[in-house]
């Protein structure tokens, strides 16, 4: 094609036809620019396809990993409500107006299964962490399912922080209660639970023979029980409002899925 030009220029410069030399000259400009432009705009259009492609690839991986956010969340809140009635059972026991070795054995008893520790739902965050640390965030094109995705992230950090406040309060009554509690009986109950700390969940009547009789108590200051009493309220407060944060983030998570699923049309592999 080139040759094609040069060819014509040459025969309409030696015709001396300058005008029509410059006409096909421009022609020739523009015809290389417009070739320019095409091919600017099918890379353009490639890279977009590209984009497209990876958004949804991204947007998959999201869903799986909000799928998979709720399953941890229904798990660590079905162990926390079972936890959270038990340290009922032990506040009313504790404002029950009776002092007798069986009443403070099932304090005991309480105290140590059902105080033992909570269940977590940790978040990894690989897509976002992903998209956040690659610079791929401005791939996500819809405003409203990035703003989604970003509360979300925000909500994980606020489930973070109340894991902070509640694990401070369990080192505070933790502190009261060694001071309280004869642990000298608890060895073999300890021994189940660092087998499986999920072994917290079972029913009290599993630990009832792994607790001796003895002295549950190796402090008998009323003022020392009130401070006991007083440091579980705050901690079941602190769980209570854990179990809230991580209900909010199972909302935000299916609320986002769906999104996705409505506006983009990406759904999880396999359906």
């Amino acid at each position: 094609m080139l040759r094609f030009f040069r060819e014509i220029r040459g025969q309409l410069m030696d015709a001396g036809r300058t005008g029509r030399y410059l006409g096909y000259a421009l022609g020739e400009i523009l015809l290389v620019v417009v070739g320019i432009l095409i091919a600017l705009q099918i890379d353009t259009w490639n890279d977009d396809r590209l984009d497209r492609h990876k958004e949804r690839e991204y947007l998959s991986s999201m869903l799986i990993d909000l799928q998979e956010d709720v399953q941890r969340i229904d798990a660590a809140n079905e162990g926390n409500n079972i936890l959270l009635a038990r340290i009922d059972d032990l506040l009313k026991l504790m404002a029950q107006p009776v002092d007798d070795a069986n009443h403070r054995r099932q304090i005991y008893l309480h105290s140590l299964v059902y105080t033992y520790w909570y269940l977590r739902a940790d978040f990894p965050e690989l897509t976002m962490s992903q998209l956040k640390y690659s610079g791929d965030l401005q791939l996500i094109r819809d405003k409203a399912i990035l703003d989604a995705m970003l509360d979300y992230a925000n909500g994980l950090e606020a489930c973070r922080h109340q894991y902070v406040e509640l694990t401070q309060y369990f080192h505070t009554y933790e502190a009261t209660q060694k001071r309280l509690m004869n642990y000298t009986l608890a060895k073999r109950s300890f021994e189940f639970l660092e087998e499986d700390y999920m072994n917290m969940l079972q029913p009290l009547a599993r630990f009832e023979p792994l607790v001796p009789d003895g002295d549950y108590f190796v402090d008998d200051d009323p003022k020392l029980l009130a401070q006991y009493y007083g440091d579980i309220l705050f901690y079941r407060t602190a769980l209570n409002n854990t179990v809230w944060f991580l209900g909010e983030q199972k909302r935000m998570a299916i609320a986002l899925g769906q999104l996705i699923e409505d506006t983009m049309g990406v759904s999880l592999p396999g359906d």
